[in-house]
Formats: structure tokens, sequence, C-alpha cells
């Protein structure tokens, strides 16, 4: 064939018989972009280019399908045959059609994704599964009001997480799945069972109020995170009633500026959570994901197993009836049993003082036949696995069916999703089910749309952790000798009491108040959560839009608990309801300008208003000294006049006007300007005055300097960035209104009597709190954006905050509320990402993150210098709180119980603790004393810094991924570590037991009392001293004489023969006793490095799927909470925290130590 001449013009093929405009200009522009080089080179224009006209004989057309990772398909892909100006692009459903020659090379490229080629070969047909790029320059993420900009625009910090990488984890609790995943952000679980709430801090602690988490918003509709708490339970909060399968990202906006224009409410930072939505593509996709996993207790704390039940040396109880017992003089004798049966004379558990069979310092486990509780016979063996014996295996379950779809004006997605878990805590279960509508419709071309989401789940949680918790496994009620498996089942006997041979069925033995709870007792909260959205957009000209938006969001609930009457303790049950409603509801009106100036400027201008309002209510009621017919659950049953209470709950209103202002200089400068102005009706008094009106602005400025100066070639991005904002904050609804309120004496109601409705005093200029912000870093990119680093700093102050101050009682109010404080937070954040390897059928990224926070209370106020967080330091128990300190770090673990420091005449052994003057001495322990006056400061709960790791590798159609969470420094306050070694059911208790553990062998001399010739072998020497006047009874028994040791350390005082050693398990026990103890003994830094999640994924085959009709297919293992890899609490006590309040530094009736392995499908039709 003769070959044609070179043609003046190239021709373009656009393969519809009517192409529309956008096809032929995107052709025009690919034509044009084939005359540079990617490095803007110009290209010789002397290509030997053949003529369509003959090229088209040699011709062949190629068809298919463009996907995403999830498979679903890709409208708007650019594909071009390289070398030449043919290309085309996919339509709604991501089908094409070219012409090409066998050996062109495709090219497929589309924002976010990675471009890709593929040669032409025999096969006419080529589907193509394009991947994320998470290197693109730029990435669109999504900002405050949902506005979505290239990241390189942006002049402060924001993390975004894809949607399925929270789904796959198949959290109760989506929070919990960001752990470890990004910068300046902590997540950190709590004591609360299968649905217990989460805590998540944004650059640290912003306020002294206990809520300091940020507010998620959901498809524009605002969200607490709060917990709901009733009865000392905890049932979550109402983000448990999400669908993270409706999830496309998570946006967590840190800074004050990022967050400024959700006003007030975003002072402790923005999620913004965004949900899928529907394409405009022509017929329906429909994707199912079935999840099913189990849930394990996989470790235990570290339980010791070699002495079974019994008292501390110097305990002694008589018993009154039934079992022999041993006298007073051998009641320092731990390896001995305390009592014995009368009829067999075989050692028996039967013991009438509930503390004697509680703590594990009985004897050694030998194999011997004893007495069990019950009467029966048993071995005096260790039940090395009762902990983990207590638990279930928790199933569960997770089904999600979507349907999505729309045309070329028109889009939506509905989905359903039912979700179910079995905890592994005995009847703590949580079901809900989820509905959830999105779309969208023009109703005028080009002009007017209108768009909707709905968003609503009914759940039903079940028997939250009780009170007392898990911590009878420390506290008492476990001796390492009980035999979980069989009390499970034998707990009560036929007339529902406990049994115990020795005294009434309902005597209080054995564990029985937790098995009760368990068992028997109902504790059950349903809960309905709402969330709508539906937003109006005219377009009024090619650059004017306005937006009209109203959002809801309504939760409600219903809760009972039933109390069973089963033993001496709960003798008469109880019984409680409550249900109440919050409602939430917006309307917002917005003016949107954008505008290319000329070639290098252009600008964005919007101007909008809100009204949002938010009212509740709420009852009660409950039984009153049980019940007059047994276990009948009804108010109407009470023995006394029941409690309740209820009614309208507290109303608040905000009105908020706000704009903001960004302008852009080539693709080098970008500057934004924000500012809002709220009018909040709780900072209003009841006579209409007040400092309700606030405003607050933001400026940032982001510099691409590799786009203003031609860096080195390995540097392929560099952006620096940097913000300042004021980010206001109001109060609680009502707290401005004092007065007094009609009331009734309670011994008679028909009395009317006045009180004071607030016992708070408010002063009359009480002004919003304001949090100043500076923020600024820099994001590097390398080797072609293999290498990513961003690095951040960060300085907050927020001032004037709304404290409440104690003042004295005799003035008739407990607290005064002022202005006062200054709380700084100063840190640095950075994050670090690396695609190691970046082949064709293997890849390996790998990133991590890093945060070191550091809050400082730099002023509280005039005459003030402390401010109590939380906790008690005066309780019984824990006798521990957390203070802010002027001058010193938030969250300082106080106590009034702290050591006696000795600083007597010998100056030798000053600060060392004064030892307490027990039984002349037989049992010496540093004290811990009552002081009233001040607070002894045990240690400072922050944490020196925290961060991530994760990895993925993707080999062929197999993708594998790792995250790796870790957090060093920090204090806490460890009840379960405290009192596990107080009753002896931890390896730490071991230690000085018997010579084998170390612990001295002596015969007594008596010491005063009359222990003379007794021999024992658990011997310990105290670190003390001896108070200053203090003497002791020494000398051979004919020759007993007082001598004095005062200042004296025991360890000198015992070289000099005149002390014995002490008794380590009574010294144990009253050295970590809430009455003669200390909380130091349970004061601990908590650093730990915990392996969280593991996914393993394997992507089907398009050969398989096509004769399945299956449009694409994954199936995942998934392992999650795996284990602690490092772990700096002792005994392996687990360091999740009782609640998730800001400053609790408590960690008590511990969590069991919780892993979750669970598989899934996912099938796209």
């Amino acid at each position: 064939m003769k070959k044609s001449k070179k043609p003046r013009y190239s021709y373009m093929n656009t393969h519809k018989e009517n192409p529309k405009l956008g096809s032929i200009l995107f052709l025009a522009l690919v034509s044009l972009s084939m005359l540079y080089t990617h490095a803007g080179t110009p290209m010789t224009n002397n290509v030997n280019m053949k003529s369509s006209l003959v090229k088209e004989d040699l011709q062949n057309t190629v068809t298919g399908t463009v996907i995403d990772a999830q498979g679903v398909p890709l409208p708007g892909v650019n594909i071009v045959v390289q070398g030449s100006t043919t290309g085309t692009q996919t339509d709604f459903d991501g089908n094409y059609t070219i012409s090409a020659t066998t050996g062109d090379i495709l090219l497929f490229s589309y924002l976010g994704m990675k471009s890709q080629s593929v040669t032409v070969g025999a096969n006419s047909t080529i589907d193509v599964s394009m991947q994320e790029d998470a290197a693109a320059l730029d990435e669109v993420v999504v900002t405050a009001l949902g506005i979505k900009r290239e990241e390189r625009a942006l002049g402060y910090a924001v993390s975004e997480i894809q949607g399925d990488e929270i789904a796959k984890t198949v959290q109760v609790n989506p929070v919990n799945s960001l752990q470890g995943k990004t910068a300046g952000v902590q997540i950190s679980t709590t004591a609360g069972g299968t649905f217990g709430g989460t805590r998540i801090t944004v650059r640290g602690n912003s306020t002294f109020d206990q809520n300091t988490q940020p507010i998620f918003v959901v498809d524009g509709v605002i969200l607490d995170n709060d917990i709901s708490g009733d009865q000392g339970a905890d049932w979550g909060n109402q983000l448990k009633n999400l669908n993270p399968d409706d999830f496309e990202t998570f946006s967590i906006l840190k800074g004050a500026a990022a967050a400024a224009l959700y006003g007030s409410r975003a002072l402790n930072g923005v999620v913004i959570v965004t949900t899928k939505s529907g394409s405009k593509r022509k017929g329906l996709g429909v994707s199912v994901n079935q999840t099913v996993g189990i849930r394990t207790v996989y470790d235990s704390p570290d339980f010791q197993n070699q002495y079974g039940s019994g008292l501390t040396a110097g305990g002694f109880s008589f018993v009154t009836n039934g079992p022999n017992t041993r006298t007073r003089d051998d009641s320092h004798d731990t390896s001995q049993f305390f009592t014995y049966d009368l009829d067999t004379g075989l050692p028996s558990m039967a013991f009438d003082s509930y503390e004697e069979h509680a703590a594990s310092w009985g004897p050694r486990f030998n194999g011997q036949e004893i007495i069990d509780y019950d009467g029966s016979r048993a071995r005096w063996v260790a039940q090395p696995n009762n902990y983990q014996d207590y638990f279930n295996t928790g199933f569960l379950r997770n089904t999600n069916v979507s349907i999505d779809g729309g045309s070329e004006t028109s889009t939506f997605r509905l989905s359903y999703s039912n979700f179910s878990e079995s905890g592994v805590e005995l009847g703590n279960d949580f079901d809900k089910n989820s509905i959830s509508f999105k779309g969208s419709q023009d109703l005028i071309e080009d002009k007017l749309t209108i768009s909707a989401a709905m968003h609503y789940t009914r759940s039903k949680a079940k028997n939250p952790l009780n009170p007392g918790g898990l911590s009878h496994w420390f506290h008492d009620g476990f001796p390492r000798n009980y035999d979980v498996n069989k009390w499970r089942n034998n707990y009560l006997d036929v007339d529902g009491g406990v049994p115990h041979p020795f005294g009434d069925n309902y005597n209080y033995t054995r564990m029985s108040r937790i098995w009760s709870h368990a068992l028997k007792d109902e504790n059950v909260r349903t809960e309905g959560s709402f969330i709508s959205n539906i937003k109006l957009n005219y377009t009024i000209t090619n650059n004017i839009t306005a937006t009209l938006e109203g959002n809801v969001n309504q939760y409600t609930y219903n809760q009972e608990d039933k109390t069973y009457a089963d033993n001496r303790d709960r003798l008469n049950g109880g019984y409680y309801f409550a249900n109440g409603e919050r409602f939430q509801h917006s309307f917002s009106a917005k003016l949107f300008f954008d505008k290319q100036l000329n070639d290098d400027f252009r600008m964005d201008l919007l101007l909008g208003g809100e009204l949002w309002t938010s009212k509740e209510q709420s009852q009660y009621g409950s039984t009153s000294g049980g019940f007059k017919i047994r276990n009948f659950f009804a108010l109407e049953n009470s023995k006394n006049p029941i409690n309740g209470d209820g009614g309208i709950g507290p109303r608040k209103k905000i009105n908020s006007a706000y704009a903001f202002f960004n302008t852009s200089y080539k693709r080098d400068l970008y500057l934004s300007l924000t500012a809002r102005n709220d009018w909040s009706s709780a900072l209003v008094y009841p006579d209409g005055t007040g400092n309700n009106s606030y405003f607050y602005p933001s400026a940032s400025l982001a510099w691409v300097a590799s786009e203003t100066f031609a860096l080195p070639e390995f540097i392929s991005f560099a952006k620096l960035r940097g913000s300042y904002a004021i980010v206001g904050n109001d109060t609680d609804p009502y707290r401005l209104s004092t007065g007094f309120v009609a009331d009734n004496f309670n011994a008679n109601p028909d009395i009317n009597a006045f009180k004071f409705e607030n016992s708070t005093a408010v002063p009359l200029d009480l002004k919003p709190e304001k949090k100043y912000s500076f923020e600024t870093g820099i994001d590097l990119r390398f080797a072609n954006n293999r290498i990513n680093l961003d690095v951040a700093y960060y300085k907050d102050n927020t001032k004037n905050q709304i404290l409440p101050l104690q003042v004295p009682s005799e003035s008739g109010i407990s607290s005064q509320l002022i202005n006062a404080g200054n709380l700084q937070n100063e840190g640095i954040e950075a994050s670090l990402n690396l695609v190691v390897v970046d082949g064709e059928d293997f890849g390996w990224d790998i990133g991590g993150n890093y945060t070191r926070n550091r809050d400082k209370i730099i002023e509280l106020a005039p005459g003030i210098n402390e401010f109590q967080l939380f906790g008690n330091p005066d309780d019984s128990n824990s006798a521990t709180a957390s203070y802010a300190y002027v001058g010193g770090a938030y969250g300082d673990l106080v106590t009034r119980r702290g050591y006696d420091y000795y600083d007597g005449e010998n100056t030798q052994n000053h600060d060392i603790p004064v030892l307490a003057n027990r039984n002349g001495w037989s049992v010496a322990y540093p004290i811990g004393i009552q002081n009233k006056d001040s607070l002894y400061v045990m240690g400072n709960m922050q944490a020196d810094w925290y961060g991530g790791m994760n990895t993925s590798f993707r080999y062929k159609r197999l993708r594998l991924s790792a995250i790796v969470d870790a957090k060093f420094g920090g204090e806490i306050y460890s009840a379960d570590a405290r009192y596990g070694l107080h009753q002896g059911v931890l390896n730490s208790s071991l230690p000085n037991r018997d010579a084998s553990q170390g612990g001295i062998t002596w015969t007594s001399e008596g010491q005063g009392q009359n222990f003379f010739g007794k021999t024992y072998e658990d011997g310990y020497i105290p670190n003390g001293v001896f108070p200053d006047g203090a003497t002791v009874t020494s000398g051979p028994a004919d020759n007993r004489s007082s001598v004095e040791v005062g200042g004296m350390t025991y360890q000198q005082a015992y070289d000099q023969g005149l002390v014995e050693p002490t008794h380590w398990s009574g010294y144990v026990y009253r050295w970590t006793s809430a009455s003669t103890g200390t909380p130091i003994t349970g004061v601990y830094t908590s650093s730990w490095v915990g392996l969280r999640e593991v996914t393993l994924t394997y992507d089907v085959p398009s050969e398989i799927l096509d004769k399945l009709l299956i449009r694409s297919a994954s199936l995942s293992l998934t392992g999650r909470d795996l284990g602690f890899l490092y772990n700096s609490l002792p005994d392996n006590i687990n360091p999740t925290l009782s609640s998730n309040a800001a400053a609790n530094p408590l960690q008590q009736k511990s969590s069991p130590y919780v892993r979750s392995v669970s598989f899934a499908i996912k099938l796209n039709f």
C-alpha cells in the first residue's frame, strides 16, 4: 500500500455520532499536550505520524471498563494512545471504546489515582482497576462546612482517612478505628465493655472542662461524643449508632484555623464524616458486605498460682459457728490453714469473715483434700485459668447491603446494615439496625439541585459493666483457688440464696454479687438516632451559587434496670426506668462566589448564617427500700415512696454569621481568611443582658515553594504553611440563671418551702472563653513523591475559661463561677510515609506518626494557684485526684494521704518514710498520713509522646497491612495493681512469702507478744525510719527491756538485733490498704506498644467474577487489638482507663485483654 503524505493537521476520533462539546474540548487539549513532554520541553513537530485515514485500516476497536480498588466504576477516566492524539473518556458506567493497534500503549489517568499504562495485545477487551495515589499533589480533602479543597492550598493541618479503613475493623464505636493512624490525635478506650465510650483528644486538652473531645459532623449534622452515663454505667455515646459501611471519608480538623467556621462548638477540634453517595451513571450498583468474627480474652494479669485463700500474718477472726480455728498465737503463720472442719478434720474454706477467704495469703498449694465453700470436698490446687474462664467467647456479625445509581441528572444510595455483637463479658450484648439514604436531583439543569441525606439507627444495649466491674479479681472475691466453672452454675441454692454450710441461704459468699449481676440482672437500654440533612443549591450565575440547608439530630433513649433479690447484699432488689430525648436542628443559608480574576489570581468568597437550637427532656423513676413482692418489677411494688424526677431539660440557641475569603496566586500562594460571630443564649442573663456575642477570625497562608523555585530534582514538592486563629466558647445553658424556686419538705409534701436553685454564684459580667491558636508546618516530598514528610508546630492558649471555684460553706453556696485561667498547649507532630517498592506486581509502603504535646497552666485567678480537675483526694478508696497547678502541667496526680517523711534529729535519715507503730513493731510499714492542709503530688498523667506506625504490602491480588500504636510516659493510678497486691493475688505479692521466695527465716522472741519460739520464713525488712522517741521491747525472754530506736531505719535496728523482721504479708496488706496505706503504691508510669490491627485482603480475579455476573469481590481477614508488645504496668495490668473523662488518671475495674478476628466478603454487582 502506498503511504499517504503526512497530514498538515491532526485528526480527532471522537467515536460518537453526536460528539459533546466537552469531549471535543478534552481531545483538543490532549492534542495540544502532545506537543510537550512532561518536563515542559517542546517536542519537535516532525514526528512521523501516520494519517488517521490510513491508520484506520490497521486499527482495532478496544473496549473495557475502568473501576477503582473497591470495584466501583470510574466515569471520566482519560484514556490516550501513547504517541498519538487519539483519546477518549469513560462513560457513567466506567466503560470506554478506543481505536488502537496491537503494540500500542494505552495511558489511563484520573484525578487522585495512579496513572497506568497497558499494552494492547490480541485481546480486544482491556479492563483496568485503578489504585488511589496517596501522594497525589492535587489531592482534594474535605474541610470546614464540607467544602472540598486541594490539600496544597491549605495553611493548616488536616488528616483524612478513607471510610473503608474505618469499616474494616468492625468496631461498635468507629472512633476506635482511628488508633495510631494520624498524628496529633490520641484515642483512649475505656473499661466500658462492648459498647463503652471512647475518648478522642486532638492536640491536648484545651479546657479544664471534663469534655475536651472534638465534635463530629456527619453530612453537615453536628454530634457530640459525650458519654451516656446513667446509674454509674457506661452506655457509650451516639457515635456507636453510626454505620461505618456508609463512611466515605474521615477528615480531622486539628487546629483552630481549620475548625473556626464551626464556631464555639469546635473549640476542641472537628471530625468531619462524609458518607457515600451515588454517582451519575446508568443502571444500578449493588454492594453486599458480610462480616463475621469472634472476640476472645487472650491474656490476663499476672496472677500468682502458688498460694491460695487465707489471711495475712497477724490477721485473726474467731469463728463462732462451725469449724475449729487456730489460736491467736498461730495467726502469724500463713503456711497453715486457718480453719478445719469439725467432722472430717480437713482444712475448710467455710470462713465466717468475708475478708478471710477473699485474700490469697493462705498456704501453698499441695493438692491435698479440703472442704470447699459449700461444704463439698475439693482439692487444694490453683485455678490458673479462672480469670479467662469467667469470660465468654464473643461473636460479632455485620451485614450491609447498599444500592446506588443515578442518571445524568440524579444520584442516590440506599443502605441497610444489621450489626450484632455478644460481648466477652457475661450478658454484655449490643445490636443495631441502620438504614441510610443519600440522593440528589437536578431540578433545573445546571441551575437548581436538591440533595438529602438521612441516617436512622435503632440500637439495643444490654448489661454494661457494672460499677463494681471486674475489680473483684483484684479487690475481693477471687482467690487463686476459686473454681469459676463450678460456681458459675452453682452460686445459688434451690431457695435462690447463696449456698453456705454454716449460715443462712443469703450469706455474703463467693462472688454472689458479680454472678447475680451478670447472670440474672437485666439492664437494657434502647436508643434511636435520626440524622438528616437537606440542601438546596441554586446557581445564580457561573460565579455565584446560593445554598439553603436544614439539619436535624434527634436522639432518644429508654432504659430499664431490674435488680433481682438474691442475697444479703441485695435482699430486696430494685427497679429503675428512665427515658429522654435530645432534639437539635439548624438552618443555614450561604452565598458562594468564585472567579478566576486573571491568569494568575483566583478568589473564592462565602457569606453565611446559621440558626441552631437544642432542647432536651427526660424523666426517671425507681423503687426505694426494696419490693413489697419479691422480684416483681414495677414502681407500684416499691416498699417505700418511689424516687423520681423529670420534665423539660436544658434548651440552647446559637445564632451565627460567618464568612471566608480565599485567594490564590498562580499555584504558588494561597491565602484564606475566615470570620464568625456567634450569639449564644447560654451567656444571656435573666434580664436579657450578657456578653453573648463573640467574634473570632482566622488567617492561614500556604506557599508551595516548589512552584516558585526550581528546587533540586530529588525534591518533588515543598510547601510551607502557617495560620493564626481565635475560637470562642460559651457554657452550658442556665448557668447564668439563679434564683429561688418552690419546693416541699420530704417529711410533708403538702408544706411548701423555698430553696436556692443554683448553688453556684454567677458574676454579673461573665465572658465567653477564647482560644488563641498559632500553627506552622512544612510538607516535603522527595524522590518522585515516594517520600513524604509533614511536620507541624502549634501553640494554643485558652483564656477566660469559665470555672467554678470553691468557696467557704458559710457563704450559703458551694462555688462561684468566674472567668479565669490560661491553659497553654504546645506541641510538635510529624508524619513520614515511604513508598519503598512500587512495582507492577509488588508494592511496599511504610508510614509513621509522632506527637509530643506539652500543656502548661499559665495562670488561674488572682490568689488561686490550683484547680481540681477529676476525682477526690479524700476518697476512702483511691484517695487520688488530678489537679492543675499554676506553672505546672495539666493533670498532676495528687492525694492528701502521702508518706510522712522523717525530718527529725537524725539528719542522716531525712526524707525516708516514717514507719507505723503497730503491734509492738511486729508489723511495720510506711504509713499513709492523712494531711488535711496540703496535697501530695505523686506524678503527672501527661504522656511524653505517642504515635503509630503502619505498613502495607501488595503482591498481585494480595494485600497485607498492619498498624502499631504506642504511648510513652505519663503516670496513672492503678487501683487494680494496688489492691491486687493487697489481696495477694498478683505475682508481685510472691517475693518474701517464704524462704523459697526470698523471705527471711527467723525464730521469734515475741517482740512484746507471746510468740516465743515460733519460727517463720516470711521475714522482710521494710524501708522506713522510726519516729523520734519510738521504743521497742528487746532482749532475751528472761530479760526484756525497752530500747529507743527513734531516728533509726528498720534495717539499722535489725542489724543491731533490736527488732525482728516484719511479716511480708502483713506489711504488704497494710502498706497498700485504703485505711492505713497510701495511693502512692498504685501510681505507675504507663507506657505501651500495641499491635493494633493486621488485615489480609484478596481481590478475586475478574476472570472468575465475569462468569458469576459480579463486578468485583474481595475477601479479608482482620485481626484487631492483637496484643501489647510492651506494657510498663506491673503484673501485666491492662492500661485501659476507667472512663473517658479528660483528666481521669484512674485505672480500675480492669477491662480484659480482648482481641477480635473477623472475616469479611465484599461483593459489588
